[in-house]
């Protein structure tokens, strides 16, 4: 009658590693998901408005024609126009606007504001949206 009983408390030890390697990776596998869904959303909240400026032109009396394309999904309102000497941050000029741009459409924006450019010269036209995103282009004027 010769009982061995050093086997049931190593499968007692392996069992108990394998249980908590497991929940282990349960856990792991929950907060990267839950990681990820809330960056993705962030992103989309961040990315909303896209919009590009495919043309503009600027004349010497203050006059800024933009063909602005809205590339996101939600609709863009322009509210601000800027028009400013490259490189420096101090407005030449404001123009308050209220243009909204449907998705996946092309809009001609006029901006007018009373200034007087110099032919030639560079300027940096700027739009700012209702949401506060800037997007701006860089125009010679004539």
């Amino acid at each position: 009658m010769n009982k061995v009983k050093g086997l049931e408390p190593i499968v007692a030890v392996v069992l108990l590693i394998v249980v908590a390697v497991i929940g282990a990776v349960l856990v792991y596998l929950w907060f990267a998901g839950y990681v990820t869904k809330a960056t993705s959303q962030a992103e989309q909240m961040a990315t909303s408005e896209k919009l590009k400026i495919e043309a503009a032109t600027l004349l010497t009396n203050g006059t800024a024609t933009l063909y602005v394309r809205n590339l996101g999904g939600d609709k863009a309102t322009i509210v601000t126009a800027y028009i400013m000497k490259p490189g420096t941050l101090t407005p030449i000029c404001t123009a308050s606007l209220s243009t909204t741009i449907d998705p996946g459409t092309l809009t001609q924006v006029k901006a007018t504001c009373t200034a007087t450019l110099t032919a030639g010269s560079d300027y940096v036209i700027k739009i700012v949206t209702s949401k506060g995103t800037e997007f701006a282009v860089t125009v010679t004027a004539s």
